[in-house]
């Protein structure tokens, strides 16, 4: 399934990347392969722009929510890794010239203004949650779950559409980072009482175990991100 190749690709990265052999792996994209950088470059802007801003909304208002600066400089990190694929592989950079809060894409455009809203009652595209993350520092929390959920799922199905070294060790640097985001976010919000919003609750017979959350929230994804 989708993580059985990263698997086995994180134990090859500690030496591989370093090898001329995958340094030279430079041309021949596919076209999902294309499709997937340019969309995880704009993904990983979206979250640093709702961090960011939904950080500045509560800290005038007199609370200041660390976990999203931090988060938000986490993200931009996340970007860079991302734009560095890109220039490598000489694609167009999506978010050039952009601000924040603009996206080229049209269904990250249309969800950007959902999570940084302050109505109860959005009217959700892609599963996101109802209540923006202006409403409370409670909601501002689940919606970042909500985002590293999403990211981790988008990350898992771009490390399946492609065999290169390089791409799924950025791939896999990323899992591994909204990993450890999503955990910050669930503790603050109560490992005991949140529940997935888009992975899996528990796994069975068409469900694998990296398809859940106790999977990320456990030890058990050490094997991916040591």
């Amino acid at each position: 399934m989708l993580m059985t190749r990263s698997v086995v690709m994180a134990g090859a990265l500690l030496v591989g990347l370093s090898s001329p052999l995958y340094a030279e792996q430079t041309a021949g994209l596919s076209d999902l392969e294309v499709a997937d950088l340019t969309f995880m470059r704009e993904e990983e802007k979206m979250a640093r722009d709702v961090y960011s801003e939904l950080y500045r909304h509560f800290k005038e208002d007199g609370t200041e929510m660390i976990i999203l600066a931090r988060i938000a400089m986490s993200e931009q990190r996340h970007m860079d890794a991302m734009l560095n694929l890109l220039d490598k592989y000489e694609l167009d950079d999506p978010a050039a010239g952009l601000e924040p809060g603009e996206f080229d894409n049209p269904v990250l455009a249309g969800l950007y203004p959902n999570l940084v809203s302050d109505s109860e009652t959005n009217e959700t595209i892609l599963g996101e949650p109802a209540e923006g993350g202006k409403v409370s520092p409670g909601a501002a929390l689940y919606v970042g779950a909500w985002i590293e959920e999403r990211d981790m799922i988008d990350i898992m199905h771009a490390i399946a559409n492609t065999s290169r070294a390089d791409i799924v060790g950025v791939y896999t640097s990323l899992l591994c980072g909204s990993r450890e985001h999503l955990r910050s976010f669930v503790g603050q919000l109560g490992a005991e009482d949140y529940q997935p919003q888009l992975l899996h609750a528990a796994a069975g017979s068409d469900v694998k175990p990296e398809e859940t959350l106790a999977f990320w929230l456990g030890s058990d994804s050490d094997v991916i991100c040591p």
